[in-house]
């Protein structure tokens, strides 16, 4: 909706995505985790991994306290300056900061989801195939992720070109387009599973 201009329309839900994008890597890893042992229940210190969420939460607050007014003019400068997005002074921390803290994050569970492939040794290998794959997948969005986002923090002049690159944006959307569609085939393979 940036590409387009269309969010200056909408302007309640602009940044509203910021502490979702936290529970990605969280989400990741859980799925891997009950592929290895589908029977478990989640440990008591699950909640843990909900604060980087929290933070997200807490940081947009400023943004939707704003008023309507403040949000379009934002809205309408963004649509012409799209770094304005890292820059803006919604939120107490640094809009930057949340592409390297969200980064981070995907990769060290990522690196939990590897070590739970590698440490697996009482599963099937059809289950065992399916985290490969999983795994591969989205080590292959993080690697794709990973240079956007060193590209958006440590150059300023591509920064512009990277959000304005439709195809760029086209292949991050269908990633998670991919994991989406791999997670209801997976739900309804394991209820299939379950009502037989």
């Amino acid at each position: 909706m940036i590409y387009t201009g269309e969010i200056q329309y909408y302007p309640r839900i602009y940044n509203k995505g910021i502490p979702f994008y936290y529970l990605v890597g969280p989400c990741f890893y859980f799925y891997v985790w009950f592929k290895y042992t589908p029977s478990a229940v989640l440990p008591k210190y699950w909640i843990v991994h909900l604060l980087p969420f929290c933070f997200g939460l807490f940081d947009i607050i400023p943004y939707a306290l704003a008023p309507v007014a403040q949000q379009k003019q934002l809205l309408k400068m963004l649509v012409e300056d799209i770094p304005l997005g890292f820059k803006h002074h919604y939120g107490f921390v640094d809009q930057q900061l949340h592409y390297i803290l969200r980064f981070a994050l995907a990769i060290v569970y990522a690196i939990g989801q590897w070590r739970l492939y590698y440490i697996s040794d009482a599963v099937s290998k059809v289950v065992k195939r399916e985290v490969l794959i999983f795994n591969c997948v989205y080590s292959t969005y993080l690697l794709l992720q990973c240079s956007m986002v060193l590209a958006i923090i440590f150059n300023s002049s591509q920064e512009a070109y990277i959000l304005k690159s439709l195809d760029k944006l086209v292949w991050v959307s269908f990633c998670f387009f991919l994991f989406s569609v791999w997670f209801i085939v997976d739900a309804v393979k394991r209820a299939r599973n379950y009502l037989e």
